[in-house]
């Protein structure tokens, strides 16, 4: 009979942690009897159909609607409450042997109010020093910890995120690194499809981004660095690769902001199920983050030989070097974003020799020896 596990993410479809939920599950359905548990109903129905079929799913809501409703809201809220409480006794009742908190924040909350397993593991893909956004769901760092506590293993994706941990919660005692899995094989696979949507052999200097239309992302930094790179007369194209939020908010910000900056080098082309050939044809990978747990996509992008051109976030040197040996570094702000950029247009040799460089460091990156990594905290 297999053993139990059970995931639990906020979360279907989205990002970088999804994508590791995905894998997560394509590694080890055949091996574990595996129960994937998403706090948010998604709109996007088909996504459920990517997964294997002995994959069960069970699903929590959310206060969404009625939230602005005075008579209903109370009522409402009842019944998400209800419907909850039986969720979590079903799911304690199978007694699950594996249980992997995809986030930090109200998902680790959950389990560990909540929740219980034979061992109990939760990730943590946010740098706390740089993004401190759980204080208002645990009140403060002590309520914090004490969650922290309850879980076997605390998987830090990268060190500086286990370093910022100690440095504003505190050390629960149990902080572990574990770099993300990425298979090789799949991202070479997919970027060998075709594009049609952008004009791959134009000559000009290729920039691609890939990720949601959020604040995190900094895109209105690259979108006010781009205007500057305009005002100097400078040939680039930016191909944006993501979706939009289910609020729109940051889209239409964006939206506004390139109409007022009149940035039409910055080519919005929307989600793609497949984000990887844009990468393959794109002369430079460029991340203008303001916080990040150890990007995903870069990792990808170093497997594909692009360049990486990045702002300091957590992860960024434990992947392109202290002093930028395997692609360039800059601080997180319009000026750093666009000078680094500048710099790359005007340098066309740099692209030759970052490319060799972050071909040499994507010896790291691999899925087989990091699976190996996560699978001994919980075998």
């Amino acid at each position: 009979m297999k053993k139990k596990m059970l995931i639990i993410n906020d979360l279907l479809v989205g990002g970088g942690v999804e994508k590791l939920c995905y894998d997560f599950i394509m590694r080890w359905h055949t091996t574990y009897d595996i129960t994937f548990l998403i706090c948010a109903e998604t709109k996007e129905k088909h996504f459920y159909s990517i997964f294997p079929r002995d994959v069960h799913f069970e699903t929590l809501h959310w206060y969404r609607h009625f939230r602005f409703d005075k008579v209903m809201k109370p009522i409402y809220g009842a019944l998400v409450k209800f419907t909850r409480e039986i969720t979590y006794k079903k799911l304690n009742q199978q007694k699950f042997d594996v249980l992997l908190a995809m986030k930090e924040g109200k998902v680790m909350e959950l389990v560990g109010k909540k929740l219980d397993a034979g061992v109990k593991l939760a990730w943590v893909h946010t740098d706390y020093k740089a993004y401190y956004y759980t204080h208002y769901i645990f009140g403060n760092a002590q309520n914090e910890l004490k969650c922290m506590k309850k879980f076997d293993r605390l998987v830090c994706v990268s060190q500086q995120i286990e370093t910022s941990i100690k440095e504003v919660i505190g050390d629960p005692g149990n902080l572990t690194v574990c770099y993300n899995p990425i298979s090789r094989e799949e991202v070479m696979e997919k970027a060998s499809e075709e594009i049609t949507d952008v004009d791959t052999k134009k000559d000009t200097v290729k920039f691609v981004t890939v990720g949601r239309l959020n604040y995190q992302k900094g895109y209105g930094l690259l979108l006010e660095a781009c205007h500057m790179l305009d005002k100097d007369g400078l040939d680039y194209e930016v191909w944006l690769v993501g979706g939009k939020e289910p609020d729109d908010q940051e889209a239409l910000h964006l939206e506004m902001s390139q109409k007022r900056l009149k940035t039409d080098r910055v080519k919005f082309l929307g989600k793609k199920e497949n984000p990887y050939p844009y990468m393959k044809h794109a002369d430079w990978f460029v991340s203008s983050s303001l916080f990040e747990g150890y990007s995903l996509v870069s990792q990808e992008a170093a497997i594909l030989g692009l360049p990486v051109l990045a702002t300091d976030c957590s992860g960024v040197k434990e992947l392109l070097g202290e002093n930028d040996e395997y692609g360039i570094v800059t601080e997180i702000s319009v000026w750093g974003i666009y000078h680094g950029m500048k710099r790359v247009i005007e340098n066309k040799e740099l692209q030759a020799h970052y490319k060799q460089q972050i071909i040499q460091r994507s010896n790291i990156i691999g899925a087989d020896h990091r699976f190996q990594e996560i699978e001994k905290l919980f075998n």
